[in-house]
């Protein structure tokens, strides 16, 4: 079965690197990540969340609300996000995920939320409220007192803001 979910998985983010649907791509591909803080930037930086692989993860340290960042360079309408939480290990690390959209910090978006917890290799989708547009998406673990935030891709389908 998880060899099953993960070549699902990895077709699912081949699709969201090269198919458009209704004009959508995945925005995110190898842009900008930051993440509120690092668990070792050199095994789990930042890039692997929006590199296409499913095999590799990106890792905040433990703390009560860890939050990764992605700076799409520019404004997008932006359709929906979809997090595939890592295979392998740490099932349930993903929950109470706040999703956001932004170009200017004093008119934030959010898309939604996610309460869990995700299982290993999971992909989860949030649909984001129409006309929503923005530069920046973060996802942010809003609950708990110990959390860490390591997804195995971030996809978000957007378009150019016209």
């Amino acid at each position: 079965m998880h060899s099953f979910l993960l070549a699902i998985g990895l077709l699912c983010v081949h699709c969201a690197q090269t198919c458009k649907h209704s004009g959508y791509t995945n925005v995110a591909y190898m842009k900008k990540i930051t993440l509120s803080s690092y668990h070792s930037k050199s095994q789990y930086p930042g890039s692997n969340a929006v590199n296409g692989k499913l095999n590799d993860v990106t890792a905040s340290d433990w703390e009560a609300s860890p939050w990764l960042r992605i700076d799409l360079g520019k404004s997008f309408k932006i359709q929906k996000i979809e997090v595939i939480d890592r295979t392998g290990c740490c099932e349930g690390r993903l929950h109470d995920v706040e999703f956001t959209v932004w170009s200017c910090p004093d008119h934030m978006n959010s898309c939604g939320r996610y309460i869990g917890p995700a299982k290993n290799g999971e992909r989860i989708t949030v649909f984001c409220p129409k006309n929503t547009v923005g530069q920046f998406v973060q996802l942010q673990i809003v609950k708990g007192e110990k959390n860490e935030i390591s997804p195995a891709e971030v996809c978000v389908w957007g378009k150019p803001n016209n």
